[in-house]
């Protein structure tokens, strides 16, 4: 290891200058070989003064904050002054709790530089008031664009997520860093192309740095980056793919939907087009839900917060056939056969499920009081696992207290705590995207579930090539990186290709299969299209295959049916962008002093309008808890107000009216003060999110007869009650924005011990002011609909008749031009 200066990384962690709070107090990070080589790595490509891109994989490590925070540190104790700065791009808000709990010496890091955030116009907003500040920042901001213009050292944070373009901020002089968990990340690229170098930690480099190094580490203090016990099990985990016995149709539905979806992808990726490129991610993210699916569709079905721009699995084959309408040719037919595999893969996974699979990993999690995590799909498949395991009396009884069940997403963006557990359960293949999680579990034990031998052996292809991809950047590492910026890559090589039939084990009734046993594969093992086409034709530039849950290429409009061509509402906005929206989809609209969710038809010119990654499809304040969710405070407050939902969504099927609910509610000793149905109904319909008396969520639940509800009533209805503080601090917030008044106090915190501000919560809303509405609906793709586009393209056919009257949709109309950027959702 090469010997550090006295004012790098290294030097500043290793002297115990840089420090944390914890419970016991504040103490100094007791590093491991990991955090050593890590530390070494960003030191050596500073003195260089070239790019690093850092390979991390390992799940829930907060590396970037505390690079950026490390860097603050060091420039400190070097320069002997507070007026320094760095940058950390990240959409994780646990990044920017984080950093208030650092401490310099025995000083809180952010009372002598305080935390700021970059605003859309690329101003800089500063948090709260230093009691030392001498003009230093540290900046943290989730858009990478906004940071092309910062100041000092900047740290991107890759995992989990698409940060953007890396080459606008790629040709300065600062030094940068990009970490991802992702060896297959087209960042890596960009780096390289840049005059960079790639530092990567494969599976046998984690179990090998592990140990802790710091020789005064006696006082308790935690690891910098990532925990020992996490490192080692990571390193050194045991990955099983788990294929029930015998043939299964369900394996043979998932193989031929897979096919279908490669020969509509060859035929589509033809022609560049926005609306074939949306609805081919739309249909590659409908077969991953099928793939990682563990229960029926339609209990996945039931656990799914309704809208127009939520997709129902037993929809897609609807969707499907509704876009085949509006295709010609080869195309057409290919999304018909699409339609027709949907239907099938649909009746064959209601038949079979994982269930089973499942079951018996809980036994023996039970039986052994072992601890696990149950990863899936999406919080929606995570709300259905869990109720369906529930419901069976086939399931051990306190299963709940040893296994926890959460989506893929939230464990890379370290949203789940107390890490590594014993056991890690997958419900299905991952997308490429978080393809460090099937090789470096935060377990000593990784299952996959699969549904017959196809499956399995695109689960075995996938982590196969994960390790050797792993194993080539390592050797990257030592033999290009290590010489170049001069520090060792100290943990030995595992070697391309070493122990390749060990990397997986292939389970199937009890047996070990040998490879030679599993069917051949062709292709890639993650997606049946390219990819990377498909980031160019929708605005991407990193080919991110995550396969999110967009908005569906068709959706009903008044009949029967979807359409894949649908009517909106053209609202125009002052900077000449418009919107393509439902007359009654709601938006946050602020207009005078008053401000509230309300149909897109009630917008008239000077209303603003709030819209969440430049799209309306995003609920604003369902995306604030969102994001609250990753801090453990606000875990609990998610999840609770997402099984309300999940009750009220249940409760539909019951075949109770409104009216007959009211009643309920208001007889009995205690009775409801809601005199009016269209209350209940608001809960419903989602125009309100809940009941603004908490004991209301019990007497609801006694009126739909849901025994599930009743038991938990009481911290329900006291998270919903919380969530709406928070909801009335966000439109106080917005209100404040848009009217250029100043808060005062804590009118902006959301949480004063954590540091939370409203403003890193929506730091992605953009406000916009409304120029012109239009007259008459248009007939455009239903993909377009809730969009920010730019300006200058067809936006869609008039309808014929009066304005806003809804009628038979013609002929698709020319497609929008592309979005300036497509929002999550």
């Amino acid at each position: 290891m090469t010997k550090q200066g006295l004012s790098g990384l290294s030097h500043v962690v290793r002297r115990g200058k840089l420090r944390h709070k914890m419970d016991a107090g504040v103490r100094r990070f007791a590093t491991t070989g990991f955090d050593d080589e890590l530390l070494a790595a960003v030191d050596g490509a500073a003195a260089a003064g070239v790019p690093l891109a850092l390979v991390v994989p390992l799940p829930a490590a907060d590396i970037p904050v505390v690079l950026g925070a490390a860097a603050l540190a060091a420039e400190v104790v070097r320069a002997r002054r507070l007026d320094v700065a760095a940058t950390v791009v990240s959409k994780r808000l646990s990044q920017r709790a984080g950093y208030d709990r650092l401490y310099i010496d025995g000083q809180r890091l952010a009372e002598l530089i305080p935390r700021a955030r970059l605003t859309a116009n690329g101003s800089l907003e500063v948090f709260g008031k230093a009691q030392h500040d001498t003009g230093g920042r540290m900046v943290l901001t989730s858009e990478l664009a906004r940071a092309a213009n910062s100041t000092g050292g900047l740290v991107i944070d890759g995992t989990g997520g698409d940060p953007g373009d890396l080459r606008p901020v790629l040709g300065g002089h600062r030094t940068l860093v990009y970490v991802t968990d992702n060896p297959f990340d087209l960042a890596l690229d960009t780096v390289r192309a840049a005059g960079g170098v790639v530092w990567a930690f494969d599976p046998a480099a984690l179990s090998r740095l592990s140990t802790v190094s710091d020789p005064h580490a006696r006082d308790g203090g935690q690891a910098l980056a990532a925990p020992g016990a996490l490192l080692a099990a990571a390193g050194s985990a045991h990955r099983v793919v788990w294929t029930p016995d015998g043939d299964s149709s369900l394996d043979d539905a998932l193989a031929a939907t897979w096919g279908a979806l490669g020969r509509l992808a060859a035929t589509e990726t033809r022609t560049a087009d926005y609306e074939a490129a949306h609805a081919l991610r739309w249909a590659w993210g409908t077969l991953a839900t099928y793939s990682q699916l563990a229960t029926t569709p339609d209990c996945y079905d039931r656990h799914l917060t309704r809208g127009p721009y939520a997709t129902a699995l037993a929809d897609a084959p609807v969707h499907a056939r509704a876009v085949a309408g509006n295709r010609s040719g080869a195309a057409r037919d290919a999304w018909a056969s699409l339609a027709e595999k949907f239907a099938a893969l649909h009746g064959e996974a209601g038949a079979a499920t994982k269930l089973p699979l499942l079951q018996s990993w809980l036994d023996g999690i039970c039986d052994d009081g072992r601890t696990g995590l149950l990863v899936t799909r999406n919080r929606t498949a995570a709300a259905a696992v869990t109720s369906a395991l529930q419901d069976s009396p086939k399931t051990r009884h306190g299963w709940l207290d040893h296994v926890r069940v959460v989506s893929a997403r939230d464990v890379l963006y370290g949203r789940v705590q107390e890490l590594p557990v014993d056991t890690v359960l997958l419900t299905g293949p991952l997308p490429r995207a978080y393809a460090s999680l099937a090789v470096a579990p935060p377990a000593t034990e990784l299952l996959t579930t699969a549904a017959g031998q196809w499956e399995s052996t695109r689960v075995a292809c996938q982590t196969t090539a994960t390790v050797r991809a792993l194993c080539a950047l390592r050797e990257e590492t030592a033999t290009i990186a290590s010489p170049r910026l001069g520090v060792e890559a100290s943990a030995g090589l595992g070697g391309v290709g070493e122990g390749a039939a060990g990397e997986v084990t292939v389970w199937k009734n009890g047996t070990v299969l040998a490879p030679g046993d599993l069917p051949a594969q062709d292709g890639s093992p993650w997606a049946p299209l390219q990819l990377d086409l498909l980031a160019v034709l929708t605005g991407g530039s990193r080919g991110r295959d995550d396969a999110p849950d967009i908005a569906p290429p068709a959706r009903s409009d008044g009949s029967s049916e979807s359409s894949a061509a649908v009517h909106a509402l053209t609202v125009t906005f002052t900077d000449s962008r418009y919107l393509l929206v439902d007359p009654n989809d709601l938006i946050y609209r602020r207009r005078g002093e008053g401000s509230s969710r309300a149909a897109a038809k009630s917008l008239v010119v000077g209303d603003v309008v709030a819209l969440v990654d430049s799209a309306a499809r995003r609920d604003l304040f369902g995306t604030v808890v969102d994001a609250l969710s990753e801090l453990p405070k606000y875990q609990l407050l998610a999840t609770l107000v997402g099984f309300w939902h999940q009750r009220v969504a249940l409760a539909r099927h019951h075949g109770l009216t409104m009216r007959g609910i009211l009643r309920s509610m208001q007889v009995g000793p205690d009775p409801t003060r809601i005199t009016t149905e269209a209350a209940v109904g608001h809960w419903f319909s989602g125009y309100s999110e809940g009941p603004n008396d908490p004991a209301d969520v019990r007497r609801f639940a006694v009126a739909v007869g849901d025994r599930e509800l009743i038991a938990r009533a009481d911290p329900v209805g006291a998270a919903l009650r919380t969530s709406r503080v928070v909801n009335r601090r966000i439109g106080k917030w917005l209100s404040a924005q848009i009217t250029g008044a100043r808060l005062c106090g804590d009118d902006d915190v959301v949480d004063a011990e954590l540091g939370v501000h409203v403003a890193d919560l929506l730091e992605a809303v953009s406000l916009h002011e409304v120029a012109e509405v239009s007259g008459q609906l248009v007939v455009v793709p239903a993909s377009a609909v809730g969009v920010l586009h730019a300006p200058g393209g067809p936006v869609g056919t008039p309808t014929a008749g009066p304005a806003l009257a809804v009628t038979a949709a013609p002929a698709l109309a020319p497609a929008v031009t592309p979005p300036d950027r497509v929002g999550a959702g």
